[in-house]
Formats: C-alpha cells, structure tokens, sequence
C-alpha cells in the first residue's frame, strides 16, 4: 500500500464520483480505477459502492476513512518536525481560543507572535468548548486554550492561573450592595447564563450538581456581552468568570462563597500529540505573559475566558 492510494481514496470518498476525483488529482479515469481496484486488493474488499448515480462509502470504506485521514495527518506532521529540527520555523498553527478572546491578553500576544514569525500562518478561532476537543483529539486543531475540565483522556493541559466565578447583577438589582453571598441562595434568582455547550456553563451546572445545588435559569445565551447587557438592564443575574466583567458601568459583582467556585485556564494539548515549534513558541509566548501578569508586582490579571 502506498501514500497515493490513500490519497486517491479520500478524493473520491470526498467528490462521491470517480471522474470529479479524477480532475481533481489530475489523472485520467480508468488510472484511478485501476489504484483503487489495488488499492481494495490490499485491504481484501470492496470500498465504494458503483451502481448509483453517485459513489458511495461501504460499510469497510466508512471505517477505512478515518485510518486514512489519521495516517496522511500524521505524515504531514511528521514532514513538518523534520523542517523544524532543520531550524525551518514556517508552516501552519492552528489554534482554538475562549469565547471572549478579544477582551482577554491574547490578541497583542498573537500579533507579537505574527511579527516575530512570519513564516507561520496563525489561524485562532472561536469555538465551545466541545467543538475544540473534539478538533484537538482529531488533529485539527494544535493547541487551544480554556478552561481545563479534566474529564477527556485524550487531552492534557498545561495550568496558566484560577479564576474564582462571581455572581454580576444590574445596579438597580436588590443584590447590588452586597458584597459576597452563599452559593446556597443561587436558588432564590432567576439566572441568564451561557448555553450548554459552553465551557463557563457546563462549569457551573456541574458545580452546583457537586454541591446538591438548584439554579433558576430562565433565560440562555451564547454570547457574554448580550449576557452582561441583559443583566445590566433587568431584574436578572448572572454567573461569570470574574475577568469576564470588562465593562463594570451599571453591573456590580458579588463574591460567591460556601464553597467559592474556581475554575482553572490551561493551554491544551492532544495527549502524546506532536507540538511543532511554532505551537511550543506560541504557548512559551502565552505562559510568559500571563506568569508576568500574575506576579505580586506586575498589572491586575486580565483572565481568560471560554
């Protein structure tokens, strides 16, 4: 078997049509025909179903595929660390970020890395949390960075700092003036919180199942701003990282105690996974920056959030 019959393999299962594959690869027909009838020789069955108007996985070709998309991965990852002990700091880093990335110390951590290395192309995206290990147990992703859950063995994480969860009311909200509060009286307010897929707010609802806790959630959104804008002009609160509040005008925390709920960011990592040199930098770059932050004589620390 060889690295072009996987190749010619995942093109058709991709284009559903023997000719499509054909121009994509740029060889003729009955040349692709031919491979993939070695190609099913190899394996010892059938791949594709012919008959229809379209070609069609096997139930053999469906549980082939994903060996083959594991395997040319691989290869490619294994071209890449080859280049880099070459001293080639070039290439691809594709990384997933919290759901407020912009309000976080990320952003001018990202372009002094783009000025830095301009040979690697940087790609961070915006994904729930569920999304982003599924990515980085597939290899789609490099690294990420969230709040670390501990419950996926696939992946392993690297502590940044905690971060205490606080309850956010409008200034007009009877729970304004206080200070602090049991978590025991979530129970009594009527709560807006993140959706369900979210990190943040799978965070909470486990916290408080942990604790034989009940929450009035009446209203879910997928954003923090909406979020914050909704609490800040109505009778509702919330539950949010303590860095989330980066505008405090109209919106007062309070602090959640017996037992305080914390929460740790971690950059994240498939487990056994290869880092390349551009995502070791980059994650180098991060923990720098938020060790400096978080030292007793450096600024306020800014946190992360999902």
């Amino acid at each position: 078997m060889e690295l072009r019959h996987l190749r010619y393999f995942l093109a058709i299962a991709d284009a559903r049509s023997f000719t499509g594959a054909a121009g994509r690869l740029h060889i003729t027909q009955p040349t692709l025909s031919q491979q993939i009838k070695q190609l099913e020789q190899i394996v010892g069955t059938v791949l594709f179903e012919r008959g229809g108007k379209e070609v069609e996985l096997t139930a053999a070709g469906r549980l082939f595929k994903p060996y083959c998309e594991r395997i040319l991965k691989e290869i490619e990852q294994s071209r890449l660390a080859i280049s880099e002990l070459e001293g080639l700091m070039r290439g691809t880093l594709r990384m997933a970020v919290f759901h407020s990335f912009s309000h976080s110390m990320l952003p001018p951590i990202l372009s002094e890395f783009a000025l830095r290395y301009p040979g690697v192309h940087v790609t961070a995206r915006l994904v729930p949390r569920s999304e982003m290990e599924r990515d980085l147990v597939n290899g789609e992703l490099d690294m990420a960075v969230a709040y670390i859950a501990g419950d996926n063995e696939d992946i392993e994480a690297e502590r940044l700092f905690d971060e205490e969860l606080v309850l956010v009311v409008g200034s007009k909200h009877p729970l304004a003036g206080r200070k602090s509060m049991p978590m025991r009286e979530l129970g009594k307010l009527p709560l807006v919180l993140l959706t369900p897929e979210f990190g943040a707010r799978q965070f909470v609802d486990r916290f408080l199942g942990e604790n034989q806790l009940q929450a009035q959630v009446v209203l879910e959104m997928n954003a923090i701003e909406p979020i914050l804008a909704t609490t800040r002009d109505s009778g509702l609160a919330t539950v949010l990282a303590a860095g989330a509040i980066v505008e405090p005008a109209g919106l007062n925390t309070v602090r959640l105690t017996e037992p305080q709920p914390k929460r740790t960011v971690g950059i994240l990592w498939r487990r056994n996974g290869h880092r390349s040199a551009a995502a070791q930098r980059m994650a180098g770059m991060i923990k720098a920056a938020y060790a400096e932050t978080a030292a007793p004589h450096g600024r306020r620390l800014v946190a992360l959030k999902k």
